[in-house]
């Protein structure tokens, strides 16, 4: 029986955590979420590991690590099964590089062998165990990006069996989503949750519908949220979550463990 367990075409990146004066860790949200075992248990347990090494993901150096990120999906181009970043313009990104570098990529898996480009000792290190010459594969990518018109479709021609594309594309990120789209062609998009690095806020409560109506149910148990009505020239005290209204815009004050912080959303439904 074949195998349904594929891997995720995450293009994540991490920075180096610091300690505090007390001894503990401490470090930018998704570092956090990305060097945490269990975040990898749960990327098997959904059977769809990531397909970059950790070397890659925490590289200091951001060009370098997309061109890795780039050249591990290829390698293992049949078993990507989804494809993610935190924001949509981060796909969007990381897509038109692979535009103007493909047939460096293509010669890179040909010879089995690494771009100069790549400086940093662990990266390459982490990647020449990846690689070994592939003409085939090599030759397959190639015809693909070839037969491809201003690009239109190029997810779901270099990777066949991805069911989706994940993200963040509500609010700013609405921009980028024409030409994800494009590179996406029929593939489905599915906004992700709402969060911010204060805290989770609010589920879509329907992943299936298009991006642009989405709409958030607000998570009560993750922390204490007001909301203040946002109105030219008019200051408003915050409202609880129960006395929110469709349609107006709000700034969100999140209280956590470690204290209030204020972020800004928009509020266009509202499920009590």
């Amino acid at each position: 029986m074949k195998s349904h367990i594929g891997k995720a075409l995450l293009f994540i990146y991490g920075s180096k955590q610091f300690q505090t004066k007390g001894g503990l860790a401490a470090g930018t949200l998704t570092t956090n979420v990305y060097r945490c075992s269990k975040f990898k248990e749960i990327m098997k347990t959904m059977q769809t590991p990531c397909c970059s090494p950790d070397d890659v993901i925490f590289g200091l150096e951001f060009q370098q690590s997309l061109y890795c990120h780039l050249l591990c999906r290829l390698l293992f181009s049949d078993e990507v099964q989804l494809v993610f970043s935190t924001f949509a313009h981060s796909i969007v990104q990381a897509f038109r590089t692979f535009e103007l570098l493909w047939e460096e990529l293509c010669a890179d898996i040909r010879d089995g062998n690494l771009s100069s480009r790549i400086t940093f000792p662990s990266i390459r290190a982490a990647m020449l165990k990846l690689l070994k010459p592939n003409p085939e594969l090599a030759d397959s990518v190639y015809r693909k990006c070839s037969g491809l018109s201003n690009w239109y479709g190029l997810i779901p021609a270099l990777f066949p069996n991805a069911k989706y594309i994940y993200g963040v594309m509500t609010g700013s990120m609405e921009l980028y989503l024409n030409k994800l789209r494009h590179y996406a062609a029929d593939l489905p998009l599915l906004s992700a949750d709402y969060g911010a690095s204060e805290g989770w806020i609010a589920a879509n409560v329907n992943p299936k519908v298009p991006t642009e109506m989405t709409t958030y149910v607000v998570l009560p148990n993750i922390g204490y949220f007001e909301f203040i009505p946002v109105r030219d020239g008019i200051d408003f005290k915050p409202v609880g979550l129960t006395e929110v209204k469709i349609g107006e815009e709000y700034e969100v004050v999140v209280t956590n463990f470690a204290g209030p912080w204020i972020t800004s959303c928009e509020i266009f439904g509202c499920q009590i």
